[in-house]
């Protein structure tokens, strides 16, 4: 592609990777960070609470695969489902799909003679017939269909552990509690607002996300924290 040509504000590719990413490192920071909070407010010493911490991050990056691994088959299924019933509405009943087709390019903004010279084309075309009236009709994109299931859920599974390793990190340092706590809260907030933000893709940037996702990680550690100590005091 020349310059000329080329696209002033390009899409962001593989954006549903870079929703997983988001979704899994935060729940992990959040989770992380919430954990580790609460034993160190009800005294826990750093080994245990870095032990702890540890084993947290793995069970829950492993339950945040499993549970995103059997969503995504489920809609994958679903979508499968879809195109075959559509596929097969095409073959029998055509001249009720292009009505429907008809309809939702009248809706989109068509005038009468695209709308024909479209229907013309796609006609000639029944995997693109199918392929756009997936789309117009159902918000389905075809594409996904084909879709390893284990690529988002792995996506998740991974930045939860690591965001969650983020938190309890600062644990595994002969540091004073309170000197741990901080570092963990601080390591982890940055990282919320790195999430929340997008600051990985800098055209996306979203200053009011970024503090938004900081501020519910610094409630939910403060919460816990508290509780933590509560706790302790029984």
């Amino acid at each position: 592609m020349n310059a000329a040509n080329k696209e002033k504000h390009p899409h962001i590719p593989a954006r549903n990777v870079l929703d997983r990413i988001t979704l899994g490192g935060s729940d992990g920071a959040i989770e992380g960070l919430a954990t580790t909070s609460a034993l160190n407010g009800a005294g826990i010493g750093t080994g245990t609470i870095a032990l702890a911490g540890f084993a947290f991050a793995v069970a829950g990056a492993i339950a945040m695969f499993f549970s995103s691994y059997l969503s995504r088959r489920s809609e994958l299924r679903s979508l499968q489902i879809d195109v075959d019933r559509e596929r097969m509405e095409i073959e029998t009943e055509p001249e009720e799909e292009q009505g429907e087709m008809r309809e939702l390019l009248e809706k989109d903004g068509y005038d009468a003679q695209e709308v024909e010279v479209i229907l013309q084309r796609l006609k000639k075309n029944k995997d693109l017939f199918l392929k756009e009236m997936l789309r117009r009709e159902l918000g389905v994109n075809i594409e996904e269909v084909g879709s390893d299931p284990f690529v988002w859920p792995l996506f998740a599974g991974i930045t939860f552990l690591l965001l969650a390793l983020l938190a309890v990190s600062p644990y595994a340092f002969p540091v004073p509690r309170t000197d741990a706590l901080l570092a963990s809260v601080g390591l982890s907030l940055v990282a919320l607002f790195a999430l929340g933000s997008r600051a990985f893709v800098p055209r996306n940037f979203n200053l009011k996300a970024g503090v938004e996702s900081a501020l519910v990680g610094g409630a939910a550690a403060g919460l816990l924290y508290l509780i933590g100590i509560a706790v302790s005091r029984f």
